[in-house]
C-alpha cells in the first residue's frame, strides 16, 4: 500500500480526535476508495475507532467530567441497538448510499461550525434521550461507526450540553457503541488486511496527537472544514461510482 494512504489514516484520526471522535466514518470513506469489501470495511473501521476514541476520552476527560443524566438514557438506547445493526449485512450499493446519505451530517456540521451557548443550554427529557440514543446506535451498528459524527451535532444544536461535554460524552459513547457494534460482527469472517497494523499505528500517533490538542483548546474550526472538504469528496466518489 502507498505511503499517503498512512498519511490519509493518521490525518483522518487527527482530525477526529480532536473533537473527542474515533473517525470510524473518515476510515471508512478512505477503505471504500481502497475497494475493500463493505462489511470487512465496517469491522476494520470499529477496531480502530474503538482505539481512537478511548485516547480522545481519556485526554478530554482529564478537562472535564461527563453528564451522567446525559450518558445513561443515551447508552441504555443505544447499546442493543447497535448491537443489532451490527448484526445486519448490507449489499454493496446500498451501503453506499446509507455511507454517502450520514457522511452529510458531519459535512455541513464541519463547513460552518456553530458555537455552543453555554449559557442557554436546554434540558431535555429521559425519553428523548433515550431514543435518540437508539436511533443513533442502531444507524451506527449498521454502517460500521461509533456514532459520534451523529450524536455530537445533535447536542451542540439543540444546546444539550458545552462543547467539551459534547465531545467526552461522545468519546464514551463511541468506544461503547463500537465495542456493542463489532460483538455483532463475530458470527461472520472478517478479513484483516496485511496492511492493517501499519495503519492502526497511524491512527493511534494521530489520535494521540489530535485529543491532545483539542482538549487543550486547540481551535480546530479550520480543520473541520478541510475535513468537510475531504468527506466531500469521498461522497461524491460514493455516489458517482
Amino acid at each position: 500500500m502507498e505511503f499517503y494512504w498512512y498519511f490519509l489514516f493518521l490525518l483522518v484520526s487527527f482530525l477526529y480526535a480532536s473533537i473527542g471522535h474515533g473517525g470510524a466514518s473518515g476510515y471508512i470513506a478512505l477503505m471504500t476508495l481502497m475497494a475493500l469489501n463493505p462489511n470487512d470495511i465496517r469491522a476494520n473501521a470499529l477496531m480502530l475507532n474503538i482505539i481512537v476514541a478511548s485516547i480522545a476520552f481519556f485526554n478530554f476527560y482529564k478537562v472535564v467530567t461527563p453528564q451522567l443524566k446525559l450518558i445513561f438514557p443515551l447508552f441504555l438506547g443505544s447499546i442493543p441497538m447497535a448491537y443489532i445493526g451490527g448484526v445486519k449485512e448490507l449489499p454493496n450499493l446500498q451501503f453506499k448510499w446509507i455511507l454517502a446519505a450520514v457522511l452529510l451530517v458531519p459535512i455541513i456540521r464541519f463547513i460552518k461550525p456553530k458555537r455552543n451557548q453555554e449559557d442557554q443550554l436546554k434540558q431535555t427529557s429521559f425519553a428523548i434521550l433515550l431514543v435518540t440514543g437508539a436511533i443513533i446506535g442502531f444507524v451506527s451498528g449498521l454502517i460500521g461507526i461509533g456514532g459520534g459524527i451523529l450524536l455530537t451535532p445533535l447536542l451542540l444544536w439543540f444546546s444539550w450540553t458545552s462543547v467539551t461535554q459534547a465531545a467526552v460524552i461522545s468519546a464514551l459513547f463511541i468506544v461503547v457503541n463500537s465495542v456493542s457494534g463489532l460483538i455483532g460482527f463475530w458470527k461472520n469472517q472478517i478479513f484483516i488486511p496485511d496492511s492493517f497494523w501499519a495503519i492502526f499505528v497511524a491512527t493511534v500517533l494521530g489520535g494521540l496527537l489530535g485529543s491532545y490538542l483539542g482538549a487543550n483548546r486547540f481551535n480546530d474550526i479550520y480543520l473541520k472544514r478541510i475535513l468537510a472538504g475531504v468527506l466531500s469528496i469521498a461522497v461524491l466518489k460514493l455516489i458517482w461510482t
